[in-house]
């Protein structure tokens, strides 16, 4: 049967990224500060933190903030990066997530390839409600969108790449290598990002309440 696995990509896909981010920035800013402008800092220096050797992803997320933060003059840093954590391990499932999954999980084994660590994630997990094995940043040892993420969920799942089917909000972190890996994609594009067509996905969703129906049309063109 394909796919043997259904694999997703986490923060942004099925919990809420980016709106999490913002809320917590809307708090933390005096009222003159550009929340857009500084949430578009920290994303550069996110992405700065997760380059080179693997860190832990509380470290990352926690030196971003206080790069961004020092950046804008702002002080409180300390209190601010134990605050963020506490916003992260709280993040919440996207409205459809759960029943999707749940609906999913009746019929596929589920797994979710994530730029995180085990212990900042678990809480997370639970809000799904899903059987899902977790495979993370932390246990590789490395980042998407480097394919090694990838490459080790594969050996961790005792699969090849024609055997899954990868569902992920970030084009440039999981549709990309998965692209690369030859992994049939479907592109979760909640914010109507631009692509690559260079690199297009299998298929593209503005979020996950057609999944299931999607997945089928995949397989029967595959039984055609």
């Amino acid at each position: 049967m394909w796919p043997q696995v259904l694999t997703f990509d986490c923060y942004g896909t099925l919990v809420q990224w980016p709106e999490t981010l913002r809320r917590f920035f809307v708090g933390l800013l005096p009222p003159e500060i550009d929340v857009a402008a500084f949430h578009a800092d920290f994303n550069r220096f996110h992405m700065a933190s997760k380059a080179g050797r693997y860190r832990p992803y509380s470290v990352v997320l926690t030196d971003a903030l206080a790069d961004t933060m020092n950046a804008w003059r702002l002080g409180g840093i300390i209190e601010a990066q134990d605050a963020l954590l506490v916003e992260i391990r709280g993040i919440q499932p996207y409205p459809e997530v759960v029943s999707v999954l749940c609906s999913l999980a009746t019929r596929f084994k589920l797994a979710i390839i994530s730029n995180t660590e085990d212990a900042l994630v678990a809480d997370t997990l639970k809000r799904l409600e899903a059987p899902c094995q977790l495979i993370t940043a932390q246990q590789a040892g490395a980042y998407k969108p480097d394919p090694y993420l990838f490459r080790f969920a594969l050996r961790r799942l005792d699969l090849t790449p024609d055997d899954v089917l990868h569902i992920g909000a970030g084009f440039y972190t999981d549709m990309a290598p998965a692209f690369e890996l030859g992994i049939t994609r479907i592109w979760i594009n909640r914010r109507g990002e631009a692509g690559d067509p260079l690199r297009p996905p299998t298929a593209v969703l503005p979020d996950m309440r057609d999944l299931e129906a999607t997945i089928d049309n995949l397989i029967a063109s595959r039984l055609a």
